[in-house]
C-alpha cells in the first residue's frame, strides 16, 4: 500500500468513528456478558499453553508473520485490506459476526471489493475462548474455519460459562463437518500453539487493546460498528480510489455516521 492511498483514508477514518467503547477490554473491558474471574469457568485448553508466561509472554524474534496468521476471505486483489482480531469469548465480537459480518461478507468481500483477514486474539478475559479458538483452527486444517468460527459465535452462551465446553464444540464441530479424530489429534498436539501465540503478540504490536479490533489498509477501527457504518466508510474508500485513479465520481458529500 503506498503513502499516497494511505493519507486521505486516515482522513476518512478520523472523521468516521467517535470515541465510544463498543468492545471487550483487559479484565471484562465493557464485555456485555462479562463475569467475575471467581466465576469463570475452567477449560482444558488455557492461556498458559500458548507460552511459559501466558498472554504477557514475549516470544523472541522469530515469530509467524502476519500475513500467515489467521483466515483469508475475499479476493488476493481487492483494492481494500482488513484485519479483524477478535475473541470467541467476546460478546461484542459475537454481536457482529452475527449482525454486521455475514452481510460485508455478501456485499464486500464476495463482490471483490474487500479482502478480509480473521485473526484469534486472546485476550485472557475468558476462560473457555482458547479452547474455542483451538477448535477453530483446528477446523481450519479441515478447510472447516468459517462454518465452525461462524457457529461458536451463533452458540457462545451455550459454551462460555460451561466447565466443560468439549461437548459443546463436538456437536459444533459435527455438524460442520469436522472429522472428529483429526480434530481431537489436533487439539492434543496443541497444533495451533504457535499460531494463536502469534495472534496475540501480532496484535499488541499493533495497539490491539481490547476485541473486536480491526485494522484497514493500516487504519485502526476499534469496536463491533453497526453494518451502517461500515457500509458509509467502504464507500468512502471506493470513492477515494476512483477519484485517485481518474475514474467514476467525486465522493457523495453524505455526512460520516455518527
Amino acid at each position: 500500500m503506498t503513502e499516497r492511498r494511505k493519507a486521505p483514508w486516515v482522513r476518512l477514518a478520523a472523521a468516521l468513528w467517535p470515541v465510544v467503547s463498543l468492545g471487550c477490554g483487559g479484565g471484562d473491558g465493557g464485555n456485555e456478558e462479562s463475569r467475575s474471574a471467581d466465576d469463570a469457568p475452567k477449560s482444558a485448553v488455557t492461556t498458559e499453553m500458548l507460552s511459559e508466561g501466558g498472554v504477557d509472554y514475549r516470544p523472541p524474534a522469530q515469530e509467524i508473520p502476519l500475513e500467515e496468521l489467521g483466515f483469508d476471505f475475499g479476493s488476493d486483489d481487492a483494492p481494500i485490506s482488513v484485519v479483524e482480531f477478535s475473541d470467541y469469548g467476546c460478546g461484542y465480537c459475537r454481536r457482529f459476526h452475527a449482525e454486521t459480518f455475514p452481510t460485508l461478507m455478501k456485499g464486500h468481500i464476495e463482490t471483490g471489493t474487500v479482502r478480509w483477514k480473521y485473526v484469534t486474539y486472546l485476550s485472557g478475559s475468558f476462560a473457555n475462548s482458547p479452547a474455542a479458538a483451538f477448535v477453530a483452527e483446528c477446523a481450519g486444517e479441515q478447510g472447516r474455519f468459517a462454518s465452525v468460527s461462524y457457529r461458536l459465535f451463533e452458540r457462545q452462551r451455550d459454551w462460555s460459562r460451561l466447565r466443560d465446553p468439549f461437548p459443546v464444540f463436538a456437536e459444533i464441530a459435527r455438524e460442520a463437518g469436522v472429522d472428529p479424530d483429526e480434530l481431537r489429534a489436533c487439539i492434543e498436539e496443541q497444533r495451533p500453539r504457535a499460531r494463536l501465540r502469534s495472534g496475540i503478540v501480532a496484535g499488541r504490536r499493533l495497539g490491539v487493546r481490547g476485541t473486536p479490533h480491526f485494522v484497514v489498509d493500516g487504519v485502526p477501527v476499534m469496536g463491533a460498528r453497526p453494518l451502517e457504518w461500515w457500509t458509509r466508510f467502504f464507500t468512502a474508500i471506493e470513492a477515494e480510489i476512483a477519484k485517485e485513479a481518474g475514474v467514476g465520481a467525486e465522493p457523495s458529500g453524505r455526512e460520516p455516521p455518527p
